[in-house]
């Protein structure tokens, strides 16, 4: 089973999604695919992307987060509604059957 944590992002007081696992097998689920099927998103952007990183701003009725994929992972980061957007995001991650997640010392990521 594929796993994520729950962690401050850096040089910030929001926690943020990471990803464990390389995201870009075959065999990784598709986050975007179960975030936008659970959430019924109201607004999908891709930003520009970059060589290989890809950015989508996902707004749904609770807030607005980014799903970012580039090189070093994979990360979900709230942009509103910080704790709210974590915890209904990692439910359905869990929920989903193709997630756990992991806890890890929030210490190291400060």
């Amino acid at each position: 089973m594929n796993s994520f944590f729950i962690r401050l992002g850096y040089k910030s007081d929001h926690n943020l999604i990471e990803f464990s696992g390389d995201h870009r097998s075959g065999d990784f689920p598709d986050v975007l695919y179960i975030l936008k099927n659970a959430l019924k998103p109201s607004r999908i952007i891709m930003e520009d992307y970059v060589t290989d990183d890809y950015v989508w701003e996902v707004e749904f009725e609770r807030g607005i987060f980014e799903l970012n994929d580039d090189w070093g992972g994979l990360f979900i980061i709230p942009k509103t509604n910080h704790k709210k957007v974590i915890e209904q995001i990692s439910k359905i991650l869990v929920s989903s059957g193709s997630f756990k997640e992991i806890q890890v010392d929030k210490s190291k990521y400060t």
